[in-house]
């Protein structure tokens, strides 16, 4: 196993994502209601989707008071992007997270095997989040064309504007928002330069 994908999978909070939702998974799957399920998986891919954007755009910098041990931990990754020990939040946000949202969607749904289903689908997706965000920083190959353009745009958020390019995972809420191009004047400046 390369050393890049030793010190991924091996991260804690990597573990603690995948444990979280296999065992989802395995609920979800031990209770398996057909089309239902397979919505509900996809829905918590969405959920996650959506939350990434969000988190990135306005908890981690627009609104730092909101959670400041959250921004200040952005704020390091964003001042030393290629350090390990700045890619990956502690687990406790992650535990709190997940156990609050594991309750919410049982109370929504009443039904242990569809909010399994939910919790599953939002920590697979997460998952591959966390991928992205760690290929982007660290010195490993893409194979496809997708993980490529993906990292250059993450890195355009750190190193050219970074009121840009929220997206870590996919660019369908930078363009449904607007912050798919330069948005502070710097950046700006910098992308007429680079045209």
């Amino acid at each position: 196993m390369k050393l890049a994908h030793r010190e991924f999978w091996f991260n804690p909070m990597i573990a603690f994502i995948l444990g979280t939702g296999l065992a989802a998974l395995a609920l979800a799957v031990a209770g398996f209601q057909g089309t239902a399920t397979v919505l509900c998986l996809a829905g918590g891919a969405v959920v996650y989707a959506i939350f990434e954007y969000l988190v990135h755009r306005f908890l981690l910098h627009r609104f730092p008071r909101i959670a400041p041990a959250m921004h200040r931990g952005h704020a390091e990754h964003h001042r030393h992007p290629t350090e390990l020990e700045h890619l990956f939040s502690p687990i406790r946000y992650d535990a709190v997270l997940y156990l609050g949202y594991s309750l919410a969607n049982l109370a929504i749904f009443r039904d242990w095997r569809l909010a399994s289903a939910v919790v599953a689908g939002s920590a697979l997706f997460q998952l591959y989040y966390q991928w992205m965000h760690y290929a982007a920083h660290r010195p490993i190959k893409l194979a496809t064309p997708w993980g490529r353009w993906m990292r250059k745009k993450h890195l355009l958020h750190h190193y050219l504007d970074e009121q840009s390019w929220y997206g870590v995972s996919h660019p369908v809420m930078d363009y449904l928002f607007g912050t798919s191009k330069p948005q502070s004047k710097k950046g700006k400046d910098a992308g007429q330069k680079r045209a």
